[in-house]
């Protein structure tokens, strides 16, 4: 999903392209199939680019829905996002790697401290865990350093983070005091004013989870714990909690939003402890999907972001996309 000022883009499961009015919420444009679109981003010009499944980059004609071929890689790789950083230079992520196509560069083998799954075989056919390796990310941002943040999430058997920086283009280490990846389960990745990183942390295995950590100098605190706000006359002792989605932050009114099980919140980031007073803004009824590493759901919400007048926009995986005026909420597919 991308945002602009006058529209709202998507792509769907069929990687057909998407438009709406941002003002009427009418759908104005829907593309063939022809093309396959996996990614799409706009550079420091506000100019739309479309990756797809084929290794095809093209630019977008916002007045005309017409798509030109901007470049087309080697191979045909599957574009699963594109960055453009404050160089306005582009990167990719494509499968096992952080792809710079320009200069046809690609970085791999990060270094991962936690490593429930991934064996490499060795001369002998055996096969051995490895801690050297590119995971293809569930979630990825790009902060206002130029550092590509890749997340996955292994269900009930914790996470994993990949840090890129495309400033000084080196693998940057992940390795974040306080943050235990084997109780991580990121759902995203987002930055407040004062360019303090923060990963949203949810799942539901059996009871469901929900944590918000802040990334400061390469430390962690938790600034919001689902636990914190438990039922206490629930009997069952792990019950209560809240499944915590992806989150943003609102640079209008200086508070971050997130969504879960529960409804949308929005709350004041704390300059110290945890949050304590969250905002319930409002509880849409939401089809949700069977979470493959997990006894649960999974998360039906995939993204937020905001209009340029300050209205909520959220991206589902199967009611198509929420818009939220402070009052009122409209569903549009």
């Amino acid at each position: 999903m991308l945002v602009t000022t006058e529209n709202i883009y998507a792509l769907n499961a069929s990687g057909q392209l998407l438009r709406w009015d941002v003002n009427t919420l009418t759908r104005t444009f829907i593309s063939d199939t022809t093309e396959k679109y996996l990614s799409i981003a706009k550079d420091r010009k506000n100019k739309i680019y479309l990756g797809t499944a084929n290794g095809k980059i093209f630019t977008l004609n916002e007045d005309d829905h017409s798509t030109q071929l901007h470049l087309e890689l080697k191979k045909a790789l599957r574009i699963s996002d594109l960055y453009f950083n404050s160089e306005d230079e582009l990167f990719l992520i494509v499968p096992n790697a952080v792809y710079d196509p320009i200069h046809n560069k690609a970085w791999a083998n990060f270094k991962h401290t936690y490593n429930p799954f991934v064996m490499k075989p060795t001369l002998w056919a055996f096969l051995k865990r490895s801690s050297n390796y590119f995971l293809m990310p569930d979630h990825s941002f790009l902060d206002s350093q130029d550092r590509i943040w890749m997340t996955s999430s292994f269900g009930e058997f914790g996470g994993s983070i990949q840090i890129f920086d495309t400033q000084k283009r080196k693998k940057c280490s992940a390795n974040i005091d306080s943050l235990n990846l084997g109780l991580l389960f990121p759902k995203s990745v987002f930055e407040d004013q004062n360019q303090n990183i923060y990963i949203t942390s949810g799942l539901q295995h059996f009871y469901k989870h929900g944590q918000i950590f802040c990334i400061q100098n390469d430390a962690a605190k938790m600034v919001y714990d689902s636990d914190d706000f438990r039922d206490t006359a629930d009997k069952f002792p792990f019950g209560g909690g809240i499944f915590v989605g992806p989150g943003a932050f609102n640079s209008v009114d200086n508070k971050m939003y997130f969504a879960t099980t529960d409804g949308f919140y929005r709350a004041s980031i704390p300059n110290k402890g945890r949050i304590t007073t969250p905002e319930l803004l409002f509880k849409p009824e939401l089809l949700w999907g069977q979470e493959p590493l997990a006894i649960g759901v999974s998360m039906s919400v995939k993204r937020l972001d905001f209009t340029s007048d300050n209205r909520l926009v959220f991206l589902t995986d199967y009611n198509g996309i929420g818009i939220f005026d402070g009052t009122a909420l409209h569903m549009i597919e």
